[in-house]
Protein backbone atom coordinates (compact mmCIF):
# COMPACT_ATOMS: atom_id res chain seq x y z
CA UNK A 1 0.00 0.00 0.00
CA UNK A 2 1.07 3.55 -0.51
CA UNK A 3 1.17 6.08 2.31
CA UNK A 4 -1.08 9.27 1.74
CA UNK A 5 1.04 12.02 2.16
CA UNK A 6 0.52 14.56 4.78
CA UNK A 7 2.03 17.21 6.45
CA UNK A 8 4.24 20.14 5.15
CA UNK A 9 4.51 19.70 1.19
CA UNK A 10 6.87 21.28 -1.42
CA UNK A 11 5.83 22.36 -4.69
CA UNK A 12 7.16 23.51 -8.29
CA UNK A 13 5.30 25.03 -11.05
CA UNK A 14 5.21 24.11 -14.14
CA UNK A 15 6.88 20.65 -13.55
CA UNK A 16 7.50 20.50 -17.35
CA UNK A 17 9.44 22.97 -19.45
CA UNK A 18 10.76 23.05 -23.28
CA UNK A 19 13.40 24.95 -24.12
CA UNK A 20 16.13 25.62 -26.56
CA UNK A 21 20.16 25.90 -25.96
CA UNK A 22 21.02 29.39 -24.31
CA UNK A 23 17.47 30.08 -23.52
CA UNK A 24 15.82 30.66 -19.90
CA UNK A 25 12.73 29.61 -18.32
CA UNK A 26 11.80 30.25 -14.83
CA UNK A 27 9.76 27.21 -12.53
CA UNK A 28 8.65 28.42 -8.77
CA UNK A 29 9.23 26.19 -5.73
CA UNK A 30 6.72 27.02 -3.08
CA UNK A 31 4.92 25.79 0.07
CA UNK A 32 1.41 27.26 1.52
CA UNK A 33 2.14 25.53 5.29
CA UNK A 34 4.09 27.06 7.99
CA UNK A 35 7.49 26.44 8.36
CA UNK A 36 8.70 25.48 11.86
CA UNK A 37 12.23 26.95 10.65
CA UNK A 38 14.25 28.44 7.59
CA UNK A 39 14.90 25.88 5.23
CA UNK A 40 17.86 25.64 2.98
CA UNK A 41 17.21 23.85 -0.58
CA UNK A 42 19.87 22.39 -2.70
CA UNK A 43 19.39 21.64 -6.17
CA UNK A 44 21.15 19.19 -8.62
CA UNK A 45 23.04 20.04 -10.83
CA UNK A 46 22.54 18.62 -14.66
CA UNK A 47 25.01 18.95 -18.13
CA UNK A 48 21.87 19.26 -19.83
CA UNK A 49 20.65 22.48 -18.24
CA UNK A 50 21.70 25.12 -15.67
CA UNK A 51 19.91 26.48 -12.78
CA UNK A 52 20.18 29.63 -11.06
CA UNK A 53 20.03 29.67 -7.65
CA UNK A 54 21.55 26.84 -7.16
CA UNK A 55 20.48 27.20 -3.30
CA UNK A 56 17.87 29.03 -2.01
CA UNK A 57 16.05 29.48 1.60
CA UNK A 58 12.21 29.03 2.38
CA UNK A 59 10.80 30.48 5.80
CA UNK A 60 7.43 31.70 6.43
CA UNK A 61 8.11 35.35 5.37
CA UNK A 62 9.58 34.12 1.75
CA UNK A 63 7.50 30.62 0.81
CA UNK A 64 8.48 30.39 -2.39
CA UNK A 65 11.75 31.17 -4.49
CA UNK A 66 11.96 31.18 -8.28
CA UNK A 67 14.43 29.43 -10.41
CA UNK A 68 15.93 30.32 -13.69
CA UNK A 69 16.58 27.53 -15.51
CA UNK A 70 18.63 27.66 -18.99
CA UNK A 71 18.96 25.40 -21.43
CA UNK A 72 22.94 23.96 -22.56
CA UNK A 73 22.52 20.69 -24.47
CA UNK A 74 20.15 18.95 -26.37
CA UNK A 75 18.17 16.61 -24.39
CA UNK A 76 14.92 14.65 -24.51
CA UNK A 77 14.32 13.84 -20.91
CA UNK A 78 16.26 15.75 -18.00
CA UNK A 79 15.04 16.54 -14.52
CA UNK A 80 15.54 19.17 -12.01
CA UNK A 81 14.80 17.80 -8.71
CA UNK A 82 16.25 18.80 -4.55
CA UNK A 83 19.36 17.24 -3.84
CA UNK A 84 19.31 18.22 -0.23
CA UNK A 85 16.79 19.70 2.42
CA UNK A 86 17.78 21.32 5.61
CA UNK A 87 16.52 23.24 8.38
CA UNK A 88 18.52 25.65 10.27
CA UNK A 89 17.32 24.27 13.53
CA UNK A 90 18.73 20.72 12.29
CA UNK A 91 21.03 20.18 9.78
CA UNK A 92 19.63 16.20 9.47
CA UNK A 93 15.87 17.17 9.46
CA UNK A 94 13.87 18.41 6.58
CA UNK A 95 10.42 19.32 7.20
CA UNK A 96 9.22 18.38 3.61
CA UNK A 97 7.81 14.64 3.34
CA UNK A 98 6.91 14.67 -0.86
CA UNK A 99 10.36 15.78 -2.30
CA UNK A 100 10.42 13.43 -4.43
CA UNK A 101 7.37 14.95 -6.53
CA UNK A 102 9.00 18.38 -5.84
CA UNK A 103 10.87 17.83 -9.84
CA UNK A 104 10.67 19.29 -13.37
CA UNK A 105 10.97 17.57 -16.43
CA UNK A 106 13.37 19.62 -18.32
CA UNK A 107 13.58 19.45 -22.30
CA UNK A 108 16.08 21.02 -24.41
CA UNK A 109 15.22 21.05 -27.93
CA UNK A 110 17.13 22.23 -31.13
CA UNK A 111 14.25 24.35 -32.48
CA UNK A 112 10.98 26.20 -31.68
CA UNK A 113 9.31 25.87 -35.19
CA UNK A 114 9.64 22.34 -34.41
CA UNK A 115 7.71 22.22 -30.85
CA UNK A 116 4.85 24.17 -32.24
CA UNK A 117 4.18 21.64 -35.47
CA UNK A 118 4.61 18.83 -33.04
CA UNK A 119 1.99 20.34 -30.69
CA UNK A 120 -0.13 21.37 -33.99
CA UNK A 121 -0.13 18.10 -35.47
CA UNK A 122 -1.04 16.70 -32.24
CA UNK A 123 -4.52 18.98 -32.26
CA UNK A 124 -4.69 17.63 -35.92
CA UNK A 125 -4.96 13.89 -35.39
CA UNK A 126 -7.00 14.81 -31.94
CA UNK A 127 -9.76 16.65 -34.11
CA UNK A 128 -8.91 13.68 -37.18
CA UNK A 129 -10.00 11.17 -34.80
CA UNK A 130 -12.47 12.92 -32.53
CA UNK A 131 -15.30 13.23 -35.91
CA UNK A 132 -13.76 10.05 -37.75
CA UNK A 133 -17.19 8.27 -35.77
CA UNK A 134 -19.52 11.16 -37.60
CA UNK A 135 -19.28 9.78 -41.25
CA UNK A 136 -20.45 6.39 -40.16
CA UNK A 137 -23.00 7.87 -38.26
CA UNK A 138 -24.14 10.23 -41.12
CA UNK A 139 -24.29 7.70 -43.36
CA UNK A 140 -25.89 5.80 -41.48
CA UNK A 141 -28.96 7.88 -41.22
CA UNK A 142 -29.03 9.12 -44.60
CA UNK A 143 -29.18 5.54 -45.72
CA UNK A 144 -31.99 4.90 -43.15
CA UNK A 145 -29.54 1.80 -42.79
CA UNK A 146 -26.62 -0.05 -41.53
CA UNK A 147 -26.11 -3.04 -43.86
CA UNK A 148 -22.55 -3.20 -44.50
CA UNK A 149 -21.70 -2.11 -41.29
CA UNK A 150 -20.26 -5.37 -39.54
CA UNK A 151 -21.13 -5.73 -35.81
CA UNK A 152 -18.45 -7.29 -34.85
CA UNK A 153 -16.64 -4.07 -35.90
CA UNK A 154 -18.60 -2.08 -33.65
CA UNK A 155 -18.87 -4.21 -30.80
CA UNK A 156 -15.83 -4.52 -30.59
CA UNK A 157 -15.09 -1.00 -30.66
CA UNK A 158 -17.46 -0.17 -27.83
CA UNK A 159 -15.77 -2.95 -26.08
CA UNK A 160 -12.54 -1.23 -26.71
CA UNK A 161 -13.59 2.20 -25.97
CA UNK A 162 -15.82 1.43 -22.79
CA UNK A 163 -12.27 0.29 -21.36
CA UNK A 164 -10.07 3.39 -22.79
CA UNK A 165 -13.07 5.52 -20.58
CA UNK A 166 -12.60 3.91 -17.82
CA UNK A 167 -8.65 4.17 -17.75
CA UNK A 168 -8.66 7.83 -18.70
CA UNK A 169 -11.37 8.76 -16.21
CA UNK A 170 -9.46 6.67 -13.38
CA UNK A 171 -6.26 8.32 -14.06
CA UNK A 172 -7.17 11.68 -14.31
CA UNK A 173 -9.16 12.23 -11.37
CA UNK A 174 -8.74 9.07 -8.82
CA UNK A 175 -5.67 10.69 -6.56
CA UNK A 176 -5.15 7.29 -5.38
CA UNK A 177 -4.20 5.65 -8.74
CA UNK A 178 -1.97 8.72 -9.46
CA UNK A 179 0.11 8.00 -6.08
CA UNK A 180 0.17 4.57 -7.19
CA UNK A 181 1.66 5.65 -10.50
CA UNK A 182 4.30 8.31 -9.08
CA UNK A 183 5.42 5.73 -7.10
CA UNK A 184 6.17 3.25 -9.55
CA UNK A 185 7.33 5.79 -12.24
CA UNK A 186 9.54 8.28 -10.28
CA UNK A 187 10.10 11.76 -11.60
CA UNK A 188 7.35 10.94 -14.43
CA UNK A 189 3.90 13.00 -14.93
CA UNK A 190 0.69 11.47 -15.27
CA UNK A 191 -0.07 9.84 -18.52
CA UNK A 192 -3.45 11.10 -19.20
CA UNK A 193 -4.36 14.41 -19.74
CA UNK A 194 -7.72 16.38 -20.08
CA UNK A 195 -8.12 16.09 -23.77
CA UNK A 196 -7.75 12.28 -23.46
CA UNK A 197 -10.62 12.16 -21.20
CA UNK A 198 -12.73 14.38 -23.80
CA UNK A 199 -11.80 11.96 -26.76
CA UNK A 200 -12.23 8.39 -24.94
CA UNK A 201 -15.76 9.63 -23.27
CA UNK A 202 -16.56 11.40 -26.61
CA UNK A 203 -15.48 7.84 -28.97
CA UNK A 204 -17.70 5.91 -26.95
CA UNK A 205 -20.67 8.09 -26.91
CA UNK A 206 -20.65 8.12 -30.48
CA UNK A 207 -20.06 4.06 -30.76
CA UNK A 208 -23.07 4.22 -28.53
CA UNK A 209 -24.98 6.24 -31.02
CA UNK A 210 -24.10 3.79 -33.60
CA UNK A 211 -24.95 1.07 -32.26
CA UNK A 212 -28.26 2.51 -31.07
CA UNK A 213 -28.97 2.82 -35.04
CA UNK A 214 -28.62 -0.99 -35.63
CA UNK A 215 -31.34 -1.26 -33.74
CA UNK A 216 -33.41 1.57 -35.57
CA UNK A 217 -32.64 1.08 -39.13
CA UNK A 218 -32.63 -1.91 -41.63
CA UNK A 219 -30.24 -4.46 -41.18
CA UNK A 220 -31.01 -7.21 -43.17
CA UNK A 221 -29.33 -10.75 -41.94
CA UNK A 222 -26.57 -8.84 -39.89
CA UNK A 223 -25.51 -10.18 -36.52
CA UNK A 224 -22.45 -10.39 -34.17
CA UNK A 225 -20.69 -13.82 -35.23
CA UNK A 226 -20.18 -16.37 -32.30
CA UNK A 227 -16.16 -15.65 -32.91
CA UNK A 228 -16.72 -12.44 -31.82
CA UNK A 229 -19.23 -13.64 -28.85
CA UNK A 230 -16.68 -15.45 -27.83
CA UNK A 231 -13.93 -12.50 -28.04
CA UNK A 232 -15.93 -10.49 -26.02
CA UNK A 233 -16.80 -13.30 -23.38
CA UNK A 234 -13.09 -13.34 -22.89
CA UNK A 235 -12.61 -9.88 -22.44
CA UNK A 236 -15.60 -9.42 -20.30
CA UNK A 237 -14.26 -12.08 -18.15
CA UNK A 238 -10.61 -10.75 -17.99
CA UNK A 239 -11.72 -7.61 -16.76
CA UNK A 240 -14.22 -9.07 -14.25
CA UNK A 241 -11.66 -11.45 -12.56
CA UNK A 242 -9.43 -8.41 -11.82
CA UNK A 243 -11.99 -6.21 -10.92
CA UNK A 244 -12.51 -8.75 -8.35
CA UNK A 245 -8.98 -9.21 -6.93
CA UNK A 246 -8.70 -5.81 -7.12
CA UNK A 247 -12.00 -5.58 -4.72
CA UNK A 248 -10.07 -7.97 -2.75
CA UNK A 249 -6.92 -6.10 -2.73
CA UNK A 250 -4.89 -8.92 -4.64
CA UNK A 251 -4.12 -6.20 -7.54
CA UNK A 252 -4.29 -2.49 -6.72
CA UNK A 253 -6.30 0.01 -8.86
CA UNK A 254 -3.15 0.75 -11.27
CA UNK A 255 -2.97 -2.67 -12.17
CA UNK A 256 -6.51 -3.20 -12.60
CA UNK A 257 -6.67 0.23 -15.15
CA UNK A 258 -3.66 -1.34 -16.90
CA UNK A 259 -5.29 -4.51 -17.77
CA UNK A 260 -8.21 -2.61 -19.10
CA UNK A 261 -5.61 -0.56 -21.82
CA UNK A 262 -3.74 -4.02 -22.45
CA UNK A 263 -7.86 -4.94 -23.88
CA UNK A 264 -7.96 -1.62 -25.59
CA UNK A 265 -4.65 -2.69 -27.40
CA UNK A 266 -5.96 -6.07 -28.41
CA UNK A 267 -8.81 -4.64 -29.41
CA UNK A 268 -7.58 -2.63 -32.11
CA UNK A 269 -5.04 -5.37 -33.47
CA UNK A 270 -8.40 -7.44 -33.85
CA UNK A 271 -11.58 -5.06 -34.65
CA UNK A 272 -10.62 -4.85 -38.34
CA UNK A 273 -10.60 -7.86 -39.55
CA UNK A 274 -14.68 -8.34 -39.52
CA UNK A 275 -15.09 -5.30 -41.60
CA UNK A 276 -12.57 -5.59 -43.83
CA UNK A 277 -13.43 -9.68 -44.72
CA UNK A 278 -17.12 -8.63 -44.82
CA UNK A 279 -15.83 -6.56 -47.38
CA UNK A 280 -14.13 -8.81 -49.16
CA UNK A 281 -16.81 -11.35 -48.91
CA UNK A 282 -19.57 -9.45 -50.43
CA UNK A 283 -17.24 -7.13 -52.73
CA UNK A 284 -18.36 -4.21 -52.26
CA UNK A 285 -17.95 -1.34 -49.43
CA UNK A 286 -21.45 0.23 -49.37
CA UNK A 287 -22.73 0.91 -45.57
CA UNK A 288 -18.67 1.43 -44.49
CA UNK A 289 -18.10 4.80 -44.73
CA UNK A 290 -14.94 5.86 -46.27
CA UNK A 291 -14.81 9.30 -43.97
CA UNK A 292 -13.97 7.19 -41.38
CA UNK A 293 -11.30 5.61 -43.06
CA UNK A 294 -9.55 8.67 -44.24
CA UNK A 295 -10.10 10.51 -41.05
CA UNK A 296 -8.83 7.90 -39.06
CA UNK A 297 -5.80 7.44 -41.28
CA UNK A 298 -5.24 11.07 -41.33
CA UNK A 299 -4.72 10.92 -37.49
CA UNK A 300 -2.81 7.83 -37.62
CA UNK A 301 -0.56 9.78 -39.84
CA UNK A 302 -0.07 12.84 -38.09
CA UNK A 303 0.28 10.71 -34.82
CA UNK A 304 3.57 9.04 -36.84
CA UNK A 305 4.62 12.29 -38.16
CA UNK A 306 4.55 13.81 -34.30
CA UNK A 307 7.08 11.24 -32.91
CA UNK A 308 9.52 12.01 -35.97
CA UNK A 309 9.24 15.09 -35.51
CA UNK A 310 9.47 14.75 -31.75
CA UNK A 311 13.02 12.61 -32.19
CA UNK A 312 14.57 15.11 -34.76
CA UNK A 313 13.72 17.59 -32.50
CA UNK A 314 15.79 15.95 -29.45
CA UNK A 315 17.95 13.79 -31.16
CA UNK A 316 15.84 10.45 -28.97
CA UNK A 317 14.47 8.13 -31.42
CA UNK A 318 13.68 5.88 -28.41
CA UNK A 319 9.86 7.08 -28.96
CA UNK A 320 10.15 4.43 -31.24
CA UNK A 321 11.84 1.21 -29.72
CA UNK A 322 10.63 2.46 -26.57
CA UNK A 323 7.13 2.35 -27.06
CA UNK A 324 6.58 -0.36 -29.75
CA UNK A 325 3.01 -0.95 -28.46
CA UNK A 326 1.74 2.71 -29.37
CA UNK A 327 3.89 2.43 -32.49
CA UNK A 328 2.53 -0.66 -33.55
CA UNK A 329 -0.97 -0.17 -32.86
CA UNK A 330 -0.90 3.15 -34.88
CA UNK A 331 0.60 1.02 -38.04
CA UNK A 332 -1.58 -1.71 -37.73
CA UNK A 333 -4.56 0.70 -37.77
CA UNK A 334 -2.93 2.49 -40.44
CA UNK A 335 -2.26 -0.40 -42.47
CA UNK A 336 -6.14 -1.44 -42.24
CA UNK A 337 -6.96 2.16 -43.42
CA UNK A 338 -4.74 1.51 -46.53
CA UNK A 339 -6.83 -1.81 -47.21
CA UNK A 340 -9.92 -0.16 -46.85
CA UNK A 341 -9.32 2.70 -48.95
CA UNK A 342 -7.56 -0.16 -51.73
CA UNK A 343 -11.27 -2.20 -51.31
CA UNK A 344 -13.53 0.93 -52.09
CA UNK A 345 -11.59 2.97 -54.47
CA UNK A 346 -9.53 0.08 -56.74
CA UNK A 347 -11.32 -3.21 -56.04
CA UNK A 348 -15.07 -2.91 -55.19
CA UNK A 349 -15.86 0.55 -57.08
CA UNK A 350 -19.63 1.36 -55.42
CA UNK A 351 -21.64 -0.03 -58.36
CA UNK A 352 -24.33 2.87 -57.64
CA UNK A 353 -21.97 5.07 -58.14
CA UNK A 354 -23.14 7.93 -61.06
CA UNK A 355 -26.59 5.88 -61.04
CA UNK A 356 -29.22 8.79 -60.43
CA UNK A 357 -33.03 8.25 -60.48
CA UNK A 358 -33.55 11.33 -62.99
CA UNK A 359 -35.51 9.91 -66.35
CA UNK A 360 -34.02 9.39 -69.57
CA UNK A 361 -36.43 11.83 -70.70
CA UNK A 362 -34.14 14.30 -72.35
CA UNK A 363 -32.49 11.62 -74.68
CA UNK A 364 -35.50 9.51 -75.21
CA UNK A 365 -37.60 13.20 -76.18
CA UNK A 366 -35.18 13.47 -79.03
CA UNK A 367 -36.24 10.20 -80.72
CA UNK A 368 -39.79 10.76 -82.49
CA UNK A 369 -40.29 7.60 -83.25
CA UNK A 370 -39.43 6.38 -79.28
CA UNK A 371 -41.88 9.12 -77.98
CA UNK A 372 -44.83 7.00 -76.78
CA UNK A 373 -43.07 4.22 -75.26
CA UNK A 374 -43.31 4.24 -71.70
CA UNK A 375 -39.89 3.96 -70.27
CA UNK A 376 -39.70 1.72 -66.94
CA UNK A 377 -36.88 1.49 -64.24
CA UNK A 378 -35.05 -1.61 -63.64
CA UNK A 379 -34.33 -2.29 -60.32
CA UNK A 380 -31.38 -5.02 -60.01
CA UNK A 381 -30.06 -6.61 -56.80
CA UNK A 382 -26.49 -6.14 -56.45
CA UNK A 383 -24.63 -7.87 -53.42
CA UNK A 384 -27.71 -7.70 -51.58
CA UNK A 385 -28.34 -4.25 -52.76
CA UNK A 386 -31.06 -2.78 -54.54
CA UNK A 387 -30.46 -0.22 -57.11
CA UNK A 388 -32.60 1.67 -60.05
CA UNK A 389 -31.34 1.38 -63.18
CA UNK A 390 -32.76 4.30 -65.47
Amino acid sequence: MIRITTGISIHVQPQEITLTVDEDKTVRFYTTDNLPSAVHITLMRSDSFDGTPHIFQLDNQTRSANVVITGIQITSHSVLEIEKCNSTNSVDKCPFNDLESAFVRVKVVHSRLLSISIIITGWIYFFAWSISFYPQIILNFTRKSVVGLNFDFLLLNIIGFTCYTSYNVLMYFDTYIQELYEHNYPHSLIPVLLNDVVFATHALFACLITALQCFLYERGNQRISYTCWSIATLFGLIAGVTLILTAFEIMNPLQYIMCLSYIKMAVTVCKYFPQAFMNFRRRSTIGWSIGNVLLDFLGGLMDITQMILQGANTDDWSIFYGNPVKLGLGLVSMIFDIIFMVQHYCLYRDPGEGVTLSTSAESTMNDSDQSDINVLPEVVNVNDEQYIVI
